[in-house]
Parts: C-alpha cells; structure tokens; sequence
C-alpha cells in the first residue's frame, strides 16, 4: 500500500469517534481486568465469568469488535497500516490474551467468531517486523 492520505487519516478519526467512547474505556478496562484475574486463560472459566448476553459479554464484545471492522476496512485498503498500527493498541497482544477464549467460541458452533482481530495481529506483527527491519 502507498503512503497513507488524507481520506485515510479521516477515516481513521472516523474509527476513533466510535471505538473511542466511555463505553469503549469501561470495555478496556474490563478486559485488562479479565486478563490480570487469570479469566482469559480459560474457556470454562471465561463463560461463567462473562455468560453471552451479559453486560460483561457486551465490553468483551466491544473491544474485539473495534479490531474486526478495522480488518474489513484494511483487507479493503481503506484503513491504512501505518496510522492504524502506530496509533491503536497492538492487536497481537490482544489476541495472545483472548485467543483462548476465541477457540473455545468457535469451538462451540461459531467458526467464524472474531477472525478479524486473528487476521489483524498476523498483519500487526508482520508490520512491526518490517518497521524493525534495517533501511
């Protein structure tokens, strides 16, 4: 992809306004809070800690929901890399504390659960790496 323009960085605040909210602040929290308390680490113990429909499933939602509709938009080109990866938490990091939690989900009838944020943190840490790489 070239270098990113100005409908990218529009688009990008346009990201912002939505998954930078109250909400969004309380979901990163709760999340933080589920990683550091061992929840994440284990599918039967997430499911009774945050049962679906729940107020706990909607701020895990949120979060892995932001990372989705920026895979969307960057499989489209229209997110550009280097704004989103420079400027929003790294999505392999979140995915190394949710990804067992995302098994056990599709593991029990949805396969097709959260692959954005899977596909994300492959293009995150294939961007760092080329960052990181001499000239």
């Amino acid at each position: 992809m070239n270098e990113p323009s100005h409908a990218h960085a529009m688009l990008l605040m346009e990201y912002f306004k939505l998954w930078d909210t109250p909400l969004d602040g309380e979901a990163w929290t709760f999340l933080r809070g589920c990683a550091e308390e061992g929840v994440l680490d284990d599918f039967e113990r997430f499911k009774e800690a945050v049962p679906r429909a729940s107020r706990e499933w909607v701020l895990f939602d949120r979060v892995l929901c932001a990372y989705g509709q920026a895979a969307t938009l960057m499989r489209h080109d229209l997110m550009h890399p280097d704004l989103y990866f420079d400027l929003w938490p790294d999505p392999s990091r979140v995915w190394k504390r949710v990804e067992v939690v995302v098994r056990g989900i599709r593991e029990e009838g949805d396969p097709r659960s959260y692959t954005g944020i899977e596909w994300l943190a492959a293009r995150s840490e294939e961007w760092r790496a080329a960052q990181a790489a001499p000239g």
